[in-house]
């Protein structure tokens, strides 16, 4: 089983390689400015299972929140039907789509597009009748010092932070239930 999950998380680095390859190409910058952030495969992987629920307004699946890091891989696993988006101040539901993946762009890449690519505020709802199971894999960027945008992209959109407050900042946001922390961060 290790083998396999070494394995998973190794295809997932390297997909998460090329999507940030592509944002690069599409932001015209050099590819490896935007890769340099992501060297040293902060990686995490979680195996999420939302069971039914026939009173689903008394429970949460996973609270509204943004992404705080790098890139968000799901892969949901079966076809149940839970995870939704805000968009101006309503919530719309992701439909499934079978070996399809949903990628979310995390906060930190969102500072450092600088606001090209923005995070989603997300969250999940169970079904009343069918489970849901999702494989999700973190693609962290690799940044110890200060998380700031890219200098190639112009004037800064976003105050440069200490990847520490950052982390308690995005912390916050999570339990508090209440807005992107990553907007405190902008000019």
């Amino acid at each position: 089983m290790k083998d396999s999950i070494d394995k998973y998380a190794m295809e997932m680095w390297n997909l998460a390689m090329q999507l940030l390859g592509f944002m690069a190409s599409d932001l015209g910058v050099e590819q490896e400015t935007l890769l340099a952030a992501f060297r040293g495969k902060r990686q995490s992987m979680t195996l999420h299972h939302y069971p039914p629920c026939h009173h689903p307004e008394k429970v949460i699946g996973i609270a509204p929140h943004s992404d705080g890091f790098g890139l968000t891989l799901l892969l949901q696993v079966n076809d149940t039907p839970g995870l939704q988006i805000s968009k101006d101040g309503r919530w719309h539901p992701v439909r499934p789509q079978t070996g399809a993946f949903v990628i979310n762009v995390g906060e930190i890449l969102e500072v450092l597009t600088n606001g090209h690519y923005k995070s989603v505020f997300h969250r999940v709802v169970v079904d009343t009748e069918r489970g849901r199971d999702t494989i999700v894999v973190f693609q962290d960027a690799c940044i110890d010092g200060v998380v700031k945008p890219l200098l190639e992209l112009g004037e800064a959109r976003y105050h440069a932070i200490d990847r520490l407050e950052y982390s308690k900042g995005h912390a916050t946001e999570i339990f508090s239930r209440g807005e992107r922390f990553v907007d405190t961060l902008k000019k």
